[in-house]
């Protein structure tokens, strides 16, 4: 990077009262695991107009630019982000019910999207009840749970910011799969989205969603500091299954440690940094490759503007 920078380069552009920049902020804040190093800037999103601006600012300047959700599915590295984190989750969350569809900006959360369409008696939104992130984080990724309930199931139409303008993307016009869509590959700016769901019994709804919440409860570590799956699950077995197999529930580097309670887990249980995470990563890869001959892939993804470790390679 070229440390011989004008001042012009800080002078970020000023937004609205909706929004908000920040410089060297640590990103630890931002993630469920508590891990990440520092971004040169982060800014919070609150309209249209601000995101136009400040996009702007960093493409004219040739700075960096990474969007992350709620932080739930996401390892930061230590040593942070040399450049623009754009995060909408504190602003950017309005949601409201169009007939059967409800349309909601990418910064909902998901958990409240689910109780939104409780509330109006619709279905389809239960799986989400217990996923901690949001909307446009949820599409990125296509999340999903474990019976085979995805968002793609009821997106009906996603809007992105693309070249300086709003594009709408019709569900057909984005590419789904396991744990995956076209919006991360484009790195799409997503700024809302409508799912298109289905009226039924208050009562159908309520005990599904009670079902999926003790469910999490009672296989999960919730109330520890995690990233939710750290691999994705074989087409033969689920993850979780594959590294308990090889007795690895338990194995700790540094302040990470693989969960007691559900293998497919990596907690942060005294001061973890990345590296332990991605060293603990590592670990479980190669034994569960070595004793098993299954490959597993990372379901987390790896936040950084520097070197990618070789554990995140899935070109195996």
């Amino acid at each position: 990077m070229n440390y011989h920078i004008t001042m012009s380069y800080f002078n970020h552009p000023n937004l609205s009262a909706h929004s908000t920049i920040l410089q060297e902020e640590s990103l630890n804040k931002y993630s469920y695991m508590n891990i990440g190093g520092n971004a040169k800037w982060l800014a919070k999103i609150g309209s249209v107009d601000d995101l136009s601006k400040i996009t702007q600012w960093a493409n004219e300047n040739n700075i960096k630019m990474k969007i992350i959700g709620a932080g739930s599915n996401i390892l930061i590295d230590d040593a942070g982000w040399d450049g623009l984190i754009i995060i909408f989750r504190e602003s950017m969350n309005a949601i409201r019910i169009n007939g059967n569809d409800i349309v909601a900006e990418s910064g909902a959360m998901l958990p409240k999207l689910s109780k939104f369409a409780q509330q109006n008696k619709l279905t389809g939104l239960e799986f989400a009840i217990g996923i901690p992130g949001s909307l446009g984080g949820a599409l990125y990724s296509n999340a999903g749970i474990n019976d085979g309930s995805q968002i793609s199931d009821i997106v009906k139409q996603v809007t992105i910011f693309r070249n300086n303008q709003l594009v709408d993307l019709e569900s057909s016009e984005i590419q789904f799969s396991y744990r995956h869509s076209s919006l991360k590959d484009n790195c799409e700016l997503i700024i809302s989205a409508v799912l298109s769901l289905e009226p039924n019994e208050k009562k159908f709804i309520d005990e599904k969603m009670r079902g999926i919440i003790e469910y999490r409860k009672t296989t999960q570590p919730l109330a520890s500091k995690n990233a939710g799956s750290i691999f994705k699950n074989t087409d033969k077995s689920s993850a979780g299954k594959l590294i308990e197999s090889c007795n690895l529930k338990g194995q700790q580097v540094g302040g990470a440690m693989i969960s007691h309670k559900h293998a497919n887990f990596i907690e942060n249980v005294h001061d973890a940094n990345a590296q332990d995470v991605v060293s603990l990563m590592t670990l479980i890869q190669s034994t569960v490759f070595e004793k098993t001959g299954f490959f597993l892939e990372p379901e987390v993804e790896w936040i950084s503007d520097k070197m990618t470790p070789e554990v995140f390679n899935v070109s195996k």
